[in-house]
């Protein structure tokens, strides 16, 4: 049985595990995927791991485009996401609706989770943020960093800690039940981030890497980018 490897940015996680069981079925192929923070992802494929379809932001894809590792042109933006605010499942709602909501909540927490910002663009994003509110060091002993969203908010609904209040791209959120997504974020400090994908240039399986590509483009995976929590891109 042929095997199709992926490459994806955590931030597509949703999306390509929904999409994985209808390309399966339709290709007779199986399917690899690995999942992480956009800097783990890419240096993935820098090291020349197996990769037919690579699922990263446009940026990074065009960069692997220039070095080789992408099939020129084949570069296609799909969708846009901001962050979130969470606190575990059935906890109290918390105020985030305002920048100064935000930073008093943040003050108040007893613990911040959120992905690793030296590595994961959602990370990076919120820690940006709370530097613009001027309480990145107050929080310091307060914040814990895991790999990518995923793991950081899977980990926060697990633990359920009076006062924790986890942050990530609403991609990340969806998918995990124990959690529960807070209704607004500050559109003063929102960064929206797109995600794409484009084929790979060293495939082992270019076939399958455009069939998936193309599953990924048509009307159904549209449908499903915008249930993970994406904007699509027209």
């Amino acid at each position: 049985m042929k095997t199709l490897h992926i490459i994806s940015a955590g931030a597509m996680q949703a999306v390509v595990t929904e999409l994985v069981p209808v390309f399966e079925q339709s290709s007779g192929a199986k399917v690899s995927a690995t999942f992480g923070a956009v800097g783990q992802q890419k240096a993935r494929v820098l090291a020349g791991e197996p990769a037919d379809v690579i699922l990263l932001t446009p940026e990074m894809l065009d960069d692997l485009s220039t070095t080789g590792w992408v099939v020129p042109g084949s570069q296609r933006t799909l969708g846009r996401v901001g962050m979130g605010v969470v606190v575990p499942k059935g906890h109290p709602p918390v105020d985030v609706s305002t920048p100064e909501a935000l930073r008093a909540t943040m003050l108040a927490a007893t613990l911040v989770v959120y992905p690793d910002p030296q590595i994961a663009s959602a990370g990076r994003n919120f820690d940006n943020a709370l530097v613009s509110l001027g309480i990145r060091d107050a929080l310091a002993d307060r914040i814990r960093h895991f790999p990518n969203g995923n793991v950081s908010m899977t980990w926060l609904g697990e633990q359920r800690i009076p006062g924790s209040i986890g942050v990530t791209q609403v991609s990340e959120i969806k998918p995990i039940p124990t959690i529960d997504l807070l209704p607004a974020f500050p559109a003063e400090l929102q960064v929206i981030t797109a995600y794409g994908a484009a084929r790979a240039a060293k495939a082992s399986e270019p076939a399958l890497g455009q069939a998936f590509f193309d599953l990924l483009c048509s009307a159904r995976g549209r449908e499903v980018i915008v249930d993970a929590g994406f904007a699509p891109v027209d």
